[in-house]
């Protein structure tokens, strides 16, 4: 079992792209109703709150600085490449747009978190920071998008707070209340979080591009331009932010914690929220930066690692969680 479970969650980038590609062209797919990504997402993030530590949280208050930094480069940076981009090359294209500015004003992925771990970067940062997202996101996201042409596109700020309200607040609470209640409880749940976590983005992947598959025909040769939008608007934050932090005098463990808090989102969760409020071509975008986020933090989080092999480091990292 073990194996298995270690296959899935180091090849993850690639099952996503091999589950959306198998869905895309096959006929038969699960319909599921709407609600059922957004129940898996929750799964996810459930698993996030039971595996994250919050002991290590709570010394990021001698990290104001680098928290305060984290968090703007994400609310600017992020988010202004994110719109910039949408409206240069998609203004004609109002759902799409939208799929592009969600997928750079959603909160941080939980792989940010499992990436800076990995790189030797300040893990608890990471979480600290995407924290402050869950409280910024529901603001910014609405309000980006106040210039699309498109009525279709429009998000409440209600209706948005009540997503984040079920989908991300209740199960990380959930997972943090368990944690809290059982404390050997993020011990005894590893295999279950990875394999628990990974299988419902699969499922996630497979929902949504099943019942978009048509839409998606119909806007397929534009597939090329949205995956180099989505290359840089994941590469670019990424580079930028890390530079930015180093020329602050940033320590390198920092450094690394806000690269991938900067430049890896949630897109499932925006992917979720396109098809469920916009429509099925706004979740191209989200889907395609969630494989690319994922691969590109994948090859970071590597280089860095082998790098400190080579040169080995001069600081500790955070733990991801109480069961490393």
């Amino acid at each position: 079992m073990g194996i298995i479970i270690d296959f899935i969650s180091k090849r993850l980038p690639l099952l996503i792209v091999f589950v959306a590609v198998i869905t895309y062209f096959s006929p038969v797919y699960w319909k599921a109703p709407s609600w059922v990504p957004s129940l898996l997402l929750g799964v996810v993030i459930f698993f996030a709150g039971l595996s994250m530590n919050i002991t290590v949280i709570k010394e990021i208050r001698a990290k104001r600085k680098e928290l305060l930094l984290a968090v703007l480069l994400k609310w600017t940076l992020t988010v202004i490449i994110s719109v910039g981009l949408a409206y240069i090359f998609f203004s004609s294209l109002p759902e799409i747009a939208a799929g592009i500015i969600l997928s750079g004003t959603v909160p941080s992925a939980t792989a940010a978190t499992l990436y800076t771990f990995l790189a030797g970067g300040n893990a608890p940062l990471v979480i600290a920071a995407s924290l402050a997202d869950i409280a910024i996101s529901p603001i910014i996201t609405p309000l980006s998008m106040v210039g699309l042409s498109d009525s279709h596109v429009s998000i409440s700020f209600l209706k948005l707070l009540q997503s984040f309200i079920f989908i991300v607040v209740v199960p990380l609470g959930a997972g943090l209340a368990i944690q809290h209640g059982f404390p050997q409880a993020a011990n005894y749940s590893k295999s279950i979080t990875k394999i628990g976590s990974s299988l419902s983005l699969l499922l996630i992947i497979h929902t949504i591009i099943g019942n978009g598959a048509p839409f998606i025909q119909m806007k397929l040769s534009l597939l090329p331009l949205i995956v180099l939008v989505t290359f840089v608007q994941v590469v670019f934050p990424m580079f930028a932010a890390y530079v930015i932090a180093k020329k602050l005098s940033i320590e390198e463990q920092d450094a690394r914690a806000i690269l991938f808090q900067v430049g890896l989102c949630n897109t499932a969760l925006a992917a979720i929220l396109a098809f469920k409020y916009i429509g099925e071509l706004a979740a191209i975008a989200p889907i395609v930066n969630m494989i690319i986020n994922l691969s590109i933090g994948s090859l970071i989080s590597n280089h860095f690692a082998k790098s400190d092999m080579v040169q080995p480091k001069k600081y500790s990292n955070g733990d991801l969680s109480r069961s490393n």
